[in-house]
């Protein structure tokens, strides 16, 4: 499994190993409903759900050469594929405009090309990609696209069905996330994964006051530099009521950043929270054990923070099976 799909799959878990070097992926790593992650497989069954981008999956894996890629492409190759599935594959910038170029690609609602190096200029060309338009679910996990590519998305008007947009790991600063933030891309998205962006408290406050966001359901922000202040933007936000998913470990958000969650009116139908590994101490849990908008919580994940026996006993009272410590 890739790094980014080792960071979208074990939320916290993964941050937290790979934060603190424990070495790389497992064989037997599993998405968040418990599902085995398939080597064919596009991000989690979840995020298919939320896409409605389930279907037959190729993975083309005899193409080893942009060459040979473009053989297999030939108009009708993918009839009946519904996901396509190209990562780690390495073929570089040049895959943006193999692709980009396809007709065969017509007609799919899943792409994966996380950790090929697509850089700006490849994500810039299937950006322009008259071919991708019925894309639902798109993985560019991995691929230096930095600020730059970011605004290509940002700028491209071929995603109107896109329901799922993966990010992570992709060198995109505060810039970048305005860029993405201020565009109507987003309008449809319902899960969207920034993780291992240092995008900073302002990026964070770029997609607090989007006016994009209102179908979104799943936030995550894993390693992403926000801080208790980028913390509190999120909070303070009403782009973000509709979230059932945020996650953001690894974040150094503190006992500031989790009085100001614990506080937000906006985040009342979250049922996941990812703050593990984010210097929370006795201060910060207890504020969270004494939320009164988080009644919704199904899991709250605070494990490799820094509160104590008092921290801890409040939020065992307060949230139950419902805490991972």
């Amino acid at each position: 499994m890739t790094l980014p799909a080792l960071i979208r799959f074990g939320y916290g878990a993964a941050l937290t190993a790979i934060l603190g070097a424990c070495g790389g992926p497992g064989a037997n790593a599993k998405s968040p409903n418990g599902a085995p992650s398939g080597a064919n497989d596009i991000g989690a069954s979840h995020d298919a759900d939320l896409a409605g981008a389930r279907g037959k999956t190729e993975d083309l894996s005899e193409a080893t050469s942009l060459d040979g890629l473009k053989q297999r492409l030939a108009p009708g190759s993918l009839a009946g594929i519904a996901r396509l599935n190209l990562a780690a594959r390495a073929f570089g910038p040049d895959l943006g405009s193999v692709l980009g170029d396809s007709a065969a690609l017509d007609g799919l609602v899943a792409l994966d090309v996380s950790d090929n190096g697509l850089g700006p200029s490849g994500v810039g060309s299937l950006a322009v990609s008259p071919h991708l338009g019925a894309l639902r679910q798109l993985d560019l996990g991995g691929n230096d696209i930095a600020d730059s590519g970011a605004g290509a998305l940002g700028r491209s008007e071929r995603f109107a069905a896109l329901k799922v947009l993966n990010l992570s790991g992709n060198g995109i600063g505060p810039g970048g996330v305005r860029s993405l933030a201020a565009s109507p891309l987003l309008d449809g998205i319902r899960s969207l994964d920034l993780s291992m962006n240092a995008i900073g408290g302002d990026g964070a406050q770029a997609l607090a006051d989007s006016p994009h966001l209102g179908n979104l359901r799943s936030l995550f922000l894993l390693g992403c530099d926000i801080g208790p202040d980028g913390a509190a933007a999120l909070a303070r936000s009403s782009a973000l009521g509709g979230l059932t998913v945020l996650a953001l470990s690894g974040n150094a958000v503190g006992d500031t950043g989790a009085r100001a969650l614990a506080d937000a009116p906006a985040l009342q139908k979250l049922e996941t929270l990812d703050l593990s590994a984010n210097s929370i101490g006795d201060a910060g849990a207890e504020a969270l054990a004494g939320a009164q908008n988080l009644h919704a919580l199904r899991s709250l994940q605070l494990f490799g923070n820094d509160f104590g026996p008092k921290g801890a006993s409040a939020l065992k009272r307060r949230f139950g099976d419902a805490l991972t410590l």
